[in-house]
């Protein structure tokens, strides 16, 4: 991997098998703090985050809320911490679950002060930060998830999968965290596929300009987080939306400057090649992801298939490789290094 564009993040990137591969490894003591945050009932699930943490917290909603039956829902930091009566209290038994790359982004520091403040709450924590245990009730850490670049790479990906690892084990699914025994050595052979793809795709349309990523599930989050990546790695135009919600306004932008990237699910593949045929009609290029993509998405310029035999719970780390690659891909192009992102840093931190 020989780059000096982008460097450290790229390098990150090739990270997250390693990743994958630790939590596997770690399984025994992460089962440990799950029976003990789950010895109690609760009423709801709150996982909250910003940034990319926020994208998380929606990916983590919607594979707990599937796994476990107790409703579950993700948001922002803020909302919490503005409007807390609205989701915790009046008597209810509810489980704030922060997750977070740093404990020191303020945000996450005041909403989870002010929720612990309230009857019925308890915090775990979801980090890749040891800090956090100082102010939750639980914390379990994603392993080899450090990061020197800005920009959330394997951050993001190890703690969706070890997100889903947990709701299997709360759900009692363990027969399919062990069919994933193999996942680390599966998502290097897929790591690379995206990489290539990315490549190819961004030197043979040098013409587009609204890159859109569309997901329905848990695929939603990892949509909104490949548009994060754009966004930050290569300034780019970039929106995510749920996949059928994109007809209700925002298509009007589509034309041949737009690629359309379809994150796929199981569940939704007869909406999705419908919609996809109708975006195509109007110019777009179009990537679809997924399991089976060749055969169920006939519309598609380019397809990254993920035949491992997983659902999409079980896909859900390495289905947003793409929009990490994308990013490079298109900072590159435009001469760009992704390891200086413009006006970011790792954490926020407001100064009084």
């Amino acid at each position: 991997m020989d780059r000096k564009n982008s460097e450290r993040t790229y390098r990150e990137m090739y990270g997250q098998p390693a990743s994958f591969q630790a939590i596997n490894d770690s399984l025994v003591d992460i089962y440990k703090v799950l029976d003990q945050v789950f010895a109690e009932k609760y009423d709801e699930l709150i996982f909250t985050g910003c940034g990319t943490s926020l994208y998380l917290a929606q990916a983590s909603a919607h594979a707990f809320g599937s796994c476990t039956g107790i409703p579950a829902k993700g948001m922002c930091c803020s909302e919490l911490y503005y409007f807390p009566e609205t989701y915790v209290g009046k008597g209810r038994k509810v489980l704030v679950l922060p997750i977070t790359r740093k404990s020191y982004t303020t945000e996450v520091r005041m909403a989870i002060d002010k929720v612990r403040s309230f009857d019925g709450v308890k915090t775990l924590a979801i980090t890749c930060d040891p800090d956090s245990a100082q102010y939750n009730d639980f914390m379990i850490l994603s392993p080899e998830t450090a990061e020197d670049s800005v920009i959330m790479t394997r951050s993001f990906t190890s703690m969706v999968y070890l997100a889903v690892i947990l709701a299997f084990y709360a759900g009692g699914q363990k027969e399919k965290i062990e069919a994933m025994k193999d996942y680390g050595k599966q998502s290097e052979t897929f790591l690379k596929a995206t990489d290539e793809m990315a490549k190819r795709i961004v030197r043979e349309h040098p013409e587009r300009n609204l890159y859109i990523t569309l997901g329905q599930g848990i695929n939603y989050g990892i949509a909104n987080e490949c548009m994060n990546k754009m966004k930050e790695m290569s300034l780019s135009n970039s929106e995510a939306y749920y996949t059928l919600e994109y007809r209700h306004g925002p298509m009007s932008l589509v034309d041949d400057k737009t690629m359309i990237i379809l994150l796929g699910n199981e569940e939704t593949v007869e909406g999705d090649e419908k919609l996809l045929e109708e975006m195509k009609s109007y110019g777009a290029l179009i990537l679809a992801v997924g399991a089976k993509a060749t055969e169920r998405y006939g519309a598609a310029d380019y397809v990254l298939n993920l035949d491992y035999g997983y659902d999409s719970l079980q896909n859900g780390a390495m289905i947003g490789f793409i929009g990490q690659m994308m990013g490079y891909y298109l900072a590159e192009q435009k001469g760009l290094d992704a390891d200086t992102p413009r006006h970011l840093s790792q954490a926020i931190v407001i100064k009084d």
